[in-house]
């Protein structure tokens, strides 16, 4: 694929592949539009942190929670997030589509990350269900309920507020 610009938007949406989920003990694969390689995962917090990292890397969503620091950090204005270079797309859509975990997979588009947390769609590939949710704990919850018995119904009536 010949490298291209995407809005970060576009290119924010990432997806989950787990592999095995016993509890929140869920290893996979993360894939995004700007790696030809996968992150892998081994459990849940890992997940988490590496979704961070990698909104953090491509400035989007921002966060309208930051660390603070009365250190100097040698970052000074147009450099560290303010000062970033716009990141090239990698991998198509297409391509990003053709993967599957070997128990479920997931397409997350974090639309904000605001009160410390997150909020989006999740859409759970096999079943072609998508949710709203609320925070990243939230998030989590939904992956995790996909593991157990009675799921249509978990993901059709847990959450009224859109999806």
């Amino acid at each position: 694929m010949e490298q291209a610009y995407v809005s970060p938007a576009a290119g924010s949406v990432v997806r989950v592949c787990c592999d095995s989920m016993e509890g929140y003990d869920w290893r996979g694969r993360l894939y995004t539009r700007y790696r030809q390689e996968p992150t892998p995962f081994r459990n849940a917090g890992e997940l988490v942190a590496v979704m961070e990292q990698f909104y953090d890397w491509i400035g989007y969503p921002q966060a309208s929670m930051k660390e603070r620091s009365f250190q100097e950090t040698g970052e000074g204005p147009g450099q560290g997030s303010g000062g970033r270079e716009r990141q090239v797309v990698v991998v198509s859509a297409e391509e990003m589509e053709r993967q599957h975990g070997e128990k479920a997979t997931f397409v997350v588009r974090i639309q904000y990350r605001q009160n410390a947390t997150w909020q989006g769609q999740v859409t759970w590939a096999e079943r072609n269900k998508t949710i709203n949710f609320r925070s990243a704990l939230e998030l989590l919850k939904l992956i995790d309920s996909t593991s157990e018995e009675g799921i249509e119904e978990s993901w059709e009536d847990a959450h009224g507020f859109g999806g």
